[in-house]
């Protein structure tokens, strides 16, 4: 019991870290620099997409940019990924990517950190942290969600049993339906009622908008 409240707490101070990818659509560009990386002893792959051109959803103001390095990351495993942080570099820099929430078979472009612009058409893997998701949190089937036209979130308990805190991450897609930005946006529902509806505040819910997933804990 311990363990899941302080996990539940861990999540909570890394949403509220990491906000803001959402956003218009952006403007698409066709990569110029491709190059596939297998990130020894992650189950992660890279492919270099620069240079971005589009939104800015690393940090909470949401501003159009063009020209920065970006990595499209695919997770590989079997298990979401809470959180990583990946270094690579061009030769005479460090390039930081940072990324949450990313569950298993899906893809995510990230533009890196600083915010520096693409030069260099080789890259090379220095470092990265990746973390996993501990099991049994996510039940992305116990609640059906939509969006409304008026900033708010619908949610409803499809089970028959009181869900005691429920969390839902959400991110904006591409043209193409991959996910956009490494923090990821979310709510936090305190309560459903089996069969019950709620309606709640999505801060950035847009018509690009999907879910990521939804952890489901009880305390």
């Amino acid at each position: 019991m311990k363990k899941v409240i302080c996990f539940a707490l861990v999540i909570l101070m890394l949403a509220a870290a990491c906000t803001g990818c959402a956003g218009n659509e952006p403007k698409e560009t066709e990569p110029q620099i491709v190059k596939i990386f297998e990130l020894e002893n992650e189950k992660i792959t890279a492919e270099n997409v620069s240079p971005y051109e589009g939104d800015y959803l690393e940090y909470g103001d949401v501003e159009p940019v063009s020209g920065l390095y970006a990595m499209k990351f695919t997770n590989t495993g079997d298990q979401t990924i809470s959180s990583a942080q990946l270094i690579f570099s061009d030769g005479t820099q460090e390039l930081s990517f940072c990324l949450e929430m990313l569950p298993a078979g899906q893809s995510v472009i990230v533009a890196e950190q600083n915010q520096l612009a693409a030069a260099a058409e080789e890259l090379a893997y220095v470092d990265g942290k990746v973390e996993y998701l501990e099991a049994g949190l996510e039940n992305i089937a116990s609640v059906e969600i939509s969006g409304n036209q008026d900033g708010t979130v619908q949610l409803r308990n499809l089970t028959e049993e009181m869900l005691p805190l429920v969390r839902v991450f959400y991110r904006p897609t591409d043209a193409n339906g991959v996910l956009l930005g490494g923090p990821c946006q979310s709510i936090l529902v305190d309560g459903i009622e089996p069969g019950a509806t709620v309606n709640i505040s999505a801060p950035g819910w847009d018509e690009t908008s999907v879910v990521v997933t939804v952890l489901v804990i009880n305390e």
